[in-house]
C-alpha cells in the first residue's frame, strides 16, 4: 500500500513537471542585421573596435525596452545572441567593412591600426506624449507611432591614442510595433544609418606625429 502511494505521488510530481515545461514560454534569440565581410578588403590600417560602453540598464542578456523617461521593460522571452556591448561594435564593424572595404577586428592587431571607441548614450523607445506613452503599454496599440532611437558617441584614434575625430551621432527609425522583434529591426536600421555617417571617417588623414 505504501509503495502504491509513493508511486502515485511520484507520478503526480512528474506529471506536474511535464505540464510546467509544456506551458513555459519559448525564448527567442535576436541579433542585429548586418552584411558579411567584403570579398576584397582594401589595403590600409585595420580598424580595431573594442567593446562598447553601454548603460547599465542594457547590460543583460534580455532585450531591454527603455523609454525616454527612464522606464524599463525587460523582455524575458527575448534574448540577445551575444552580449550587447559586443554585438553593437561587431555589427557596426561588418557594416563599415561592407561600405568601405576596411578590415575591422574585435582583437587588438599587432601591426599599425586605428581604434574606434563607442559609447552608447541612448538606445530607447521614444513614444508620443500623452496617455499610453510609457513602454509598459507595450505591445499596445497607441494611436501615434513610436520610434526607436540610437545615440552613439564615437571616437576614432590612432593606435598610439592620438585623436583623429570624435562626434556624437543620433538616428531614429519608426517602430512599427511596440515589440522586441520590431525594436531589434529598427535598431538594426539605425546602426546601418550611423555606419553610413561613420564611413567617411575611415578616409580621414591621420594626425601628424608629435615632434
Amino acid at each position: 500500500m505504501m509503495l502504491r502511494l509513493a508511486l502515485l505521488g511520484l507520478s503526480v510530481l512528474l506529471g506536474g513537471c511535464i505540464i510546467f515545461d509544456q506551458k513555459s514560454e519559448a525564448v527567442v534569440f535576436h541579433q542585429f542585421a548586418a552584411p558579411g565581410a567584403p570579398a576584397n578588403p582594401t589595403a590600409g590600417p585595420q580598424l580595431f573596435i573594442p567593446r562598447a560602453a553601454i548603460p547599465s540598464a542594457l547590460r543583460r542578456p534580455n532585450v531591454v525596452l527603455l523609454d525616454d523617461n527612464g522606464w524599463v521593460q525587460i523582455e524575458d522571452a527575448h534574448r540577445w545572441v551575444a552580449p550587447l556591448d559586443r554585438a553593437i561594435p561587431e555589427t557596426l564593424g561588418r557594416l563599415l567593412a561592407a561600405k568601405t572595404g576596411v578590415v575591422t577586428t574585435s582583437q587588438t592587431p599587432s601591426e599599425d591600426h586605428r581604434v574606434l571607441l563607442l559609447t552608447v548614450d541612448k538606445m530607447e523607445v521614444s513614444a508620443p506624449s500623452g496617455i499610453g506613452r510609457s513602454i509598459f503599454s507595450l505591445p499596445g496599440g497607441a494611436d501615434e507611432p513610436a520610434t526607436a532611437t540610437l545615440q552613439l558617441t564615437c571616437r576614432l584614434e590612432q593606435s598610439d591614442g592620438r585623436l583623429i575625430v570624435a562626434r556624437t551621432f543620433t538616428h531614429a527609425s519608426p517602430l512599427k510595433e511596440r515589440t522586441a522583434a520590431a525594436f531589434v529591426r529598427a535598431q538594426s536600421a539605425n546602426l546601418a544609418a550611423l555606419a553610413g555617417e561613420l564611413a567617411p571617417w575611415l578616409r580621414a588623414p591621420a594626425p601628424p606625429s608629435p615632434q
